[in-house]
């Protein structure tokens, strides 16, 4: 998560140790990650994040505790049948930028940036300077290296404009949200039962609400308001609730609307749906949520869901 990177850096600086930030500037062809992962090391070895794994992150965690001042940008081939390369097989390669870190202002305002959910890009200069923070610039929503302030950056953005809103706070819940935080999906938790909606429950929540399912679009309103970056994860402890739900769904922009359920659970709700003039639901409507793995028990439904929507998030 890059928001514990940036702690890690953050408090690292202020305690005088130094640390370097390792990014992918480029990838071709077949490689472990691709542009925009970093990676946070030390003197001792990696600190957060990860570039990757393998061979080509040990020779980068060498590399900055060997010049942990140094600037430095450097061309890994990961193609073992190339003079030179890391005798890695994956066909690829990787440019990295070795960033020093030294002061906590860029790093400060990155994580306030963060946690104000507002536009913000992460720029590493490729000349391995200080890193900047650029908020509401015209930049692009991935990863890329692109011109800002004068120099040519590796522009990253800091948070997706995207929210998971579940509705429904039960045992899937739980533990997607557990997922989903750590996989810095923003997510806010809809239930009618205060018990099952609450900051023990779900303390990594953007937001948590209690409110009968028939009254969501009085209450999602303002800075609330589903967009078509957002998605809903709709489980519910019950067929009305459920179609409650959709079909205040499907009155909204968003990008992904999935329903945990039964097959004649679905044909109920999409004939009923259908006759109210949601002649879309189909369509926009995924049911039963999550890739068809086998999940059986609460923990194995989340992760089926939750590889949903990185794909889902991937193709935005």
């Amino acid at each position: 998560m890059i928001e514990q990177l940036l702690q890690t850096a953050l408090d690292a600086v202020q305690d005088g140790r130094p640390v370097v930030l390792v990014s992918v500037v480029r990838a071709t062809g077949s490689t472990p990650r691709a542009a925009g992962a970093l990676m946070l090391a030390g003197p001792d070895g990696l600190l957060a994040g990860t570039v990757g794994g393998g061979l080509l992150e040990h020779r980068c965690l060498e590399f900055a505790a060997s010049r942990p001042g140094t600037p430095h940008r450097e061309t890994f081939v990961l193609d073992n049948r190339q003079a030179g390369s890391l005798g890695m097989v994956c066909g690829g390669t990787s440019e990295m930028l070795f960033t020093p870190l030294v002061h906590p202002a860029p790093l400060a305002a990155a994580l306030d940036a963060l946690h104000a959910h507002v536009p913000a890009w992460l720029c590493l200069p490729l000349s391995g300077a200080e890193p900047l923070v650029l908020l509401e610039a015209a930049l692009p929503a991935q990863p890329t290296v692109t011109q800002a302030v004068g120099s040519e950056v590796l522009a990253i953005p800091l948070a997706d404009a995207g929210r998971v809103f579940l509705l429904g706070g039960g045992h899937v819940s739980l533990e997607l949200a557990a997922l989903l935080h750590r996989l810095s999906f923003r997510h806010i938790v809809i239930d009618d039962r205060a018990a099952f909606c609450s900051p023990d429950r779900f303390p990594h929540a953007e937001e948590r609400l209690v409110t009968p399912f028939p009254a969501l679009g009085s209450k999602l309103t303002g800075a609330l308001t589903p967009t078509a970056a957002d998605a809903f994860c709709i489980m519910t402890r019950g067929h009305e609730g459920d179609t409650d739900a959709v079909r205040f769904a499907l009155s909204t922009p968003a990008g992904y609307i999935g329903v945990m359920g039964s097959r004649r659970k679905r044909e109920t709700m999409f004939a009923r749906l259908a006759a109210e003039g949601f002649a879309d639901a189909r369509r926009r409507v995924v049911t039963p949520i999550g890739f068809a793995i086998g999940a059986q028990t609460p923990a194995e439904i989340a992760v089926s869901v939750a590889a949903q929507l990185i794909a889902w998030r991937a193709a935005l």
